[in-house]
């Protein structure tokens, strides 16, 4: 039990301890429920094949490969990846205190594709929740890991563990788990009807005026009269239907990336489905130790004052 002088009344230190540990308690318990949600709703969500997959929230898995051959090449290590994100973290001591400051980081946009047995799909990994088993963390002197140190070799041995490097790597072939907002384009598919086309090449042709004075002003009086308009609505209904033609033929291209519903996560995994829901159920229970141990120290510091308050009003 944590003991309490007798003679000392409840500080303001001691209510910001009580404070801390009723946030702690909260953030855990938030987050056992967050956890939870998100391995139900892996375990829920069943895997749609690329070729068949509906129009928005799905879940596919597929081997990775890069689109028109661009790999990346990870900032640290120079290994060829298509993901990467990396961190690189300067040790600090303050007093009797030390702790590693992140001074650098950052995560590859760039978009790169998954096959599976019936199709392909563009994976934009903006904003992603990426899990990926492939890690590396290690020490070095210098603020980079390719960087000279040019101090002389006991400063060097003195300071071999001054920053950490830490990278992770989506590969070329590896298979991921991916969850997000499925579409397809081309192909024929949200091609605008004839009328909305017209419409459309009208309101172009529009923005540069005197280009439709030179192909429609057949009097040439600076103007375009209603028999003129005519001519005008004619020629966009031709190159309407023709720009309909040419969408017809576009390949389709099937893309996945986040979603604006916050409740939809936008998940990113080289491990199986099955591990990554095991994962999320572990975190969730380690939370949940969380929530057990701050209301412990709470209950146990409120029963300190309340015999304290007891023993003062005996007195």
């Amino acid at each position: 039990m944590i003991s309490m002088p007798s003679n000392m009344p409840l500080h303001d230190n001691q209510l910001i301890f009580l404070a801390a540990a009723s946030i702690i308690a909260l953030a855990c318990f938030w987050f056992v429920f967050h956890y939870l949600k998100r391995a139900r709703l892996i375990e829920d969500t069943p895997t749609s094949k690329i070729r068949s997959a509906a129009q928005g929230y799905v879940e596919i898995v597929g081997a990775v490969f890069p689109v028109k051959n661009k790999t990346l090449v990870s900032p640290l290590s120079g290994k060829d990846c298509v993901w990467y994100s990396y961190k690189i973290q300067r040790y600090q001591r303050s007093g009797k205190s030390s702790h590693w400051t992140t001074i650098e980081e950052g995560t590859s946009n760039q978009r790169f594709a998954i096959r599976d047995n019936t199709d392909a799909c563009i994976i934009q990994p903006e904003a992603a929740e990426v899990m990926t088993s492939h890690s590396r963390t290690w020490y070095g002197n210098t603020p980079r890991p390719d960087q000279v140190d040019n101090r002389n070799i006991l400063l060097r041995a003195l300071n071999t563990r001054r920053y950490r490097y830490i990278e992770k790597y989506i590969y070329v072939h590896d298979v991921i788990y991916a969850l997000g907002f499925f579409s397809t384009s081309g192909g024929g598919r949200n091609i605008p009807n004839h009328h909305q086309m017209t419409g459309q090449v009208i309101r172009e042709w529009k923005k540069n005026y005197k280009d439709i004075l030179n192909r429609f002003d057949r009097d040439k009086n600076g103007e375009i009269d209603l028999q003129e308009w005519e001519a005008v609505r004619e020629a966009a209904k031709l190159e309407a239907e023709k720009r309909r033609q040419a969408l017809t033929q576009l390949p389709s291209m099937n893309t996945l990336g986040r979603t604006s519903d916050k409740r939809h996560p936008f998940i990113l995994s080289t491990f199986s489905q099955k591990t990554l829901a095991k994962k999320f159920r572990r975190y969730a229970f380690f939370n949940l130790a969380g929530v057990a141990a701050s209301t412990a120290v709470i209950a146990a510091y409120l029963l300190n004052v309340q015999e304290y308050m007891a023993m003062a009003l005996l007195q």
